[in-house]
This record gives structure tokens, C-alpha cells and sequence, in this order.
């Protein structure tokens, strides 16, 4: 899907990233081509868990409708049970158990933590 790549190109910090993703989604009629998925909605949901406090509702409305379209907690259970590669250590974990960082949109597991440079926070 190629509204994806707008979350994971690095170029942005993940709130103007999802804040662009909200701004077309609403500008084309909230759509569901413009809603993310997989590694994308991962990132974009799990930085939202964190912190929904901190931003708007058109944010909260676009996460909101991306959670529908994978499958509601359904699609969402079955997305944590999926498993990814630890891109610094190379072990393998379920997503419930792993990290994405929001700057490099790398897996990384919680042993091996911040990625020492990358500005990006682990979600």
C-alpha cells in the first residue's frame, strides 16, 4: 500500500508523518486507500497507545478508522502474535514482545534498546 511509506520513511519525525497520513486522509474523503497497515500501522498505533494524550482528534480518527480496517482487536491480537527480528541482535520475537523504533523503523528488541544515534523513540 503505498500510503505505508509515508510512516516508514525516516526523513520526518513520526507525529508530522502521521500528522500528513490524517491531513490526506481527511482532504480525499477519508478513504480507506489512504489507511495504513502491517509494519506501518504497528508503528503508527503503538506510538499512538503512547501517547494519546498528546495530539488531536483528526489523529485519533485516523488511527481510530486504521484500527477498524485491519480487524479491529481482532486483526490487532492477531497482528501481536505475528513474529519479527530483533534488527540489531537478529532474535526473534512476537510483535507483542518487541519494539519498533519511530526514527529508523527498526525492530528492535528491549535488550538491545535505543539504537545509539537514531533519535527515534522505542514503541
Amino acid at each position: 500500500m503505498k500510503i505505508n511509506h509515508v510512516v516508514l520513511d525516516c526523513g520526518l519525525p513520526i507525529e508530522e508523518r502521521l500528522k500528513q497520513l490524517a491531513e490526506v486522509w481527511i482532504r480525499d474523503g477519508r478513504g480507506r486507500d489512504h489507511l495504513v497497515t502491517g509494519k506501518a500501522f504497528f508503528a503508527v498505533y503503538s506510538w499512538h497507545l503512547r501517547h494519546w494524550t498528546d495530539h488531536d482528534l483528526t489523529w485519533a480518527e485516523y488511527v481510530a478508522a486504521s484500527y477498524d480496517s485491519i480487524g479491529g482487536g481482532d486483526g490487532w491480537a492477531a497482528m501481536l502474535r505475528e513474529r519479527a527480528f530483533c534488527e540489531s541482535c537478529g532474535d526473534r520475537y512476537r510483535l507483542e514482545n518487541i519494539g519498533l523504533c519511530t526514527g529508523c523503523m527498526r525492530y528492535t528488541c528491549y535488550s538491545c534498546g535505543a539504537h545509539g544515534a537514531c533519535v527515534g523513540e522505542i514503541v
